[in-house]
């Protein structure tokens, strides 16, 4: 623990931003209207944000602009606007997922410091180097790695990183989700995650036959504090509570734990026991079903879902062993009073209540706080429950009330300065104080009078300075030089207070000046690199999930055309190379280097890709930019074609544009494109549209492994013998496709897009 780590704190309104600076935090990170992935969130005004800003930076807290949704090309013009005048408020820096937002930003406010967002994906050390290479300051890593691999790239970076420590995890790797978009149009990718993960599904083989039902895609929370002090030993620079859709409490309440063991952690040097009642209260703020550390010590597999519930479960109450008119019977587990949540689980019925009477063992009534081990009555609860049913704690009333009365509504966090106060005869008065590591000297303009009573004292000037009431600095030590027997009015010395306080603050707020011409030099640019040199109308593509059967008759007959190409993963050739490679030399073969690749699947690219592009290979479809530069190099002695796949996310022409300037030949428009974004980027840009089969989610985490094949904590790889897949309550399929290589999960919809009236390839999936 060589230096200071951030604590990272979610707002997603006011209370909770002023809850997140009074327990604790070091930085917050917060949005502005649409823009940002939690659209759905109450978010913040422009002018909001800027007193905001001015009100963290007085009390030495930094504040992140979450800008990490794709934006549109008629987007550009209203964020640049809104972020020139955060910028010139001291906006410390911008989270971003887009990329070529990520460059435009650049241009125009090139000291602004860059966040590469979760959403972009981001889990290797050749992509952090890549987003460095480009001028980013700090990357937010994919929550699917684990300690290790995060230590790796810590090490070996001059990035700060960032990882995710309490709070929400995605099932899908972040930025590669499109289920929500398939199913509602409501795109996690513009911050309107329906959150389809949180539903039940049926698990059933490929024959029809139906398995189990359950809450597959539901992960629980990542919980990091008792794992605090090797995260920090990971020479990470932040760690990051997520929670801009929780309560206020919620904020306060995790901040200030964290915030409690870190320094904690600082001072003592060593591992320090959390205490029983803040981890029970960590838990009873909000869990799913338990504790997880995510991917962070591994794969965890079952234990990492949330079978019975996809929400908060808070803390097992008890069962209830009788019912008595609208009161259920029961032995508690834990503690309980007036106006605490609570959720029964039976079969097939969940009841969510407050409960509003309690009554004791003799059915008496007893309307105050029970200890654990007590038998009561509560009520009123009038649904159908039944004897064994499951009993709950979703919220404590008095837990609230505590969080409340510590941090909300509060103005307890300061900057605390050291002041000098000089008072020498036939002299003004001064105040000195040190600001960003200078002097400030203050002269009041006040020459103190002979005393003809009581003259000032030290006592007095204690007195009246230590009175920093609303303000956002107190004085922490209060030194006099105080000539004797010297007057002064006290309501004069409580009105230089008032001036010198807001003269302190005003050094601490930011101001900074845009050149607006800078913006419209940006947005008047011309489309660099023009890569519209590929004759492309409708040429038929397919990408195979399956080497194994030959569907290529099958699709020359229903397209009546011949196949131009043909894809496989990167995972088939590593297989079946050779065979590919013979059976199918009479054709385009592609190689998709997929979204996201872990150890084994990456040695096989370094190792083959160049042989492969040697033998044959004309098309290299990527889903990252992990391999870039590789590429790149490979093609200074090679010709071949770069496809950037729709896992890239470009939802505009500058991301193009950018994606071009690499070496990039042929665009996949992100599924959050309209078909006037479309037509957009194909007027510039080689495009290529996937017509049936999409892959809407990317997952560490096998559905397979977890509740068909784990035995012993190995897998029996059930993903080799049979096919299967998840069916909704709307009775639409979705196909379970494994990479047993790095045990990567795809989940398969199927597209119906259709769209042949562009110039473009058309790419067609076997399944």
């Amino acid at each position: 623990m060589n230096r200071d780590i951030e604590l990272l704190a979610p707002a997603g309104n006011i209370e909770s931003f002023k809850a997140a600076i009074n327990a604790g935090a070091d930085a917050i990170y917060m949005g502005v209207g649409k823009y940002n992935a939690r659209a759905m969130a109450q978010n913040f005004t422009v002018e909001d944000y800027l007193n905001c800003l001015d009100y963290a930076h007085i009390r030495g807290v930094k504040i992140y602009l979450t800008l990490n949704t794709l934006v549109e090309d008629n987007d550009i013009v209203e964020i640049l606007d809104m972020l020139s005048k955060l910028y010139e408020y001291g906006l410390d820096a911008v989270i971003i997922q887009d990329i070529g937002l990520a460059s435009i930003i650049h241009r125009v406010f090139p000291d602004l410091h860059l966040h590469a967002s979760t959403q972009m994906s981001v889990y290797s050390l050749e992509q952090v180097k890549f987003l460095e290479w480009l001028g980013f300051k700090r990357v937010v890593l994919a929550r699917e790695l684990t300690l290790d691999e995060i230590s790796y790239i810590s090490n070996n970076t001059k990035l700060e990183i960032e990882v995710f420590i309490h709070g929400a995890l995605c099932v899908s790797v972040s930025g590669q989700c499109l289920m929500s978009l398939s199913i509602g149009n409501r795109s996690a990718n513009k911050g309107k995650c329906a959150q389809p993960c949180r539903m039940k599904y049926t698990l059933c083989e490929s024959s029809g036959k139906k398995l189990e039902e359950t809450y597959f895609l539901s992960k629980k929370d990542i919980y990091g504090l008792d794992i605090l002090k090797k995260l920090i030993n990971s020479n990470i620079a932040s760690l990051k509570i997520e929670g801009r859709n929780k309560t206020p409490e919620y904020v306060a309440y995790v901040v200030s734990r964290y915030r409690k063991y870190i320094d904690l952690l600082y001072r003592n040097r060593q591992k320090t026991k959390i205490e029983e009642s803040d981890q029970k209260n960590l838990l009873q703020i909000f869990n799913r079903s338990g504790k997880s550390y995510g991917y962070l010590k591994g794969i965890e597999h079952k234990n990492s879902i949330t079978t019975m519930s996809p929400k908060n479960t808070g803390l097992y109450l008890g069962d209830v062993l009788d019912k008595k008119g609208c009161y259920i019977k029961i032995r508690l587990k834990e503690d309980i009073d007036l106006h605490d949540g609570i959720e029964i689980y039976g079969n097939d019925i969940k009841v969510s209540t407050i409960v509003t009477s309690i009554k004791d063992i003799n059915f008496k009534e007893n309307n105050s706080l029970v200890k654990s081990d007590n038998i009561v009555y509560l009520g009123d609860i009038k649904e159908n429950v039944c004897i064994s049913d499951k009993v709950f704690k979703t919220s404590s009333n008095t837990l609230n009330t505590q969080i409340k009365n510590m941090y909300l509504n509060k103005n307890n966090r300061k900057r605390k300065l050291e002041l000098n106060v000089i008072i020498k005869e036939n002299n003004t008065i001064k105040l000195i104080c040190e600001v960003n590591g200078k002097e400030f000297i203050y002269d009041t303009l006040i020459v103190p009078e002979k005393s003809k009573t009581k003259p000032i004292d030290d006592h007095m000037i204690e007195q009246i300075f230590s009175k920093t009431q609303d303000n956002g600095i107190e004085f922490s030590k209060i030194y006099s030089q105080i000539d004797n027997g010297l007057f002064a009015k006290v309501a004069s010395l409580n009105e230089v207070r008032r001036n010198f306080i807001k003269k302190l603050e005003e050094k601490y707020c930011v101001r900074r000046h845009i050149n607006k011409n800078d913006i419209y030099k940006v947005l008047n640019r011309k489309i660099s690199v023009h890569t519209k040199n590929i004759k492309c109308k409708n040429i038929l593509s397919i990408y195979s999930y399956d080497k194994s059967k030959d569907y290529i008759k099958y699709y020359e007959e229903k397209y009546h055309k011949t196949l131009e190409r043909i894809d496989f993963q990167v995972q088939d050739y590593l297989k079946y190379q050779n065979d590919i490679l013979d059976k199918y030399s009479s054709y385009n073969l592609g190689i998709n280097l997929s979204n996201f690749t872990l150890e084994n699947t990456n040695k096989y690219i370094e190792q083959n890709l160049e042989y492969l592009i040697q033998k044959g290979v004309k098309f290299v479809i990527i889903g990252s930019y992990r391999y870039i530069n590789f590429l790149r190099e490979l093609k200074k002695k090679y010709k071949f074609y770069i496809v950037a796949d729709y896992g890239l996310n470009i939802n505009n022409t500058y991301s193009a544009d950018f994606a071009s300037s690499l070496g990039i030949d042929i665009i996949v428009p992100d599924f959050d494109c309209s078909n006037q974004q479309i037509k957009d980027i194909s007027n510039y840009f080689n495009i290529e549209l996937v017509d049936d089969y999409i892959t809407v989610m990317t997952s560490r985490y096998c559905v397979l492994g977890t509740f068909i094949g784990r035995n012993d904590n190995k897998c029996s790889m059930p993903c080799q013998n049979k096919k299967y897949y998840l069916l909704d309550k709307y009775n639409k399929k979705y196909n379970i496709v494994t990479n047993n290589v790095d045990c990567i999960m795809s989940i398969i919809k199927d597209n119906n897009l259709n769209n042949t009236n562009i110039n473009c390839y058309i790419r067609n999936t076997i399944l």
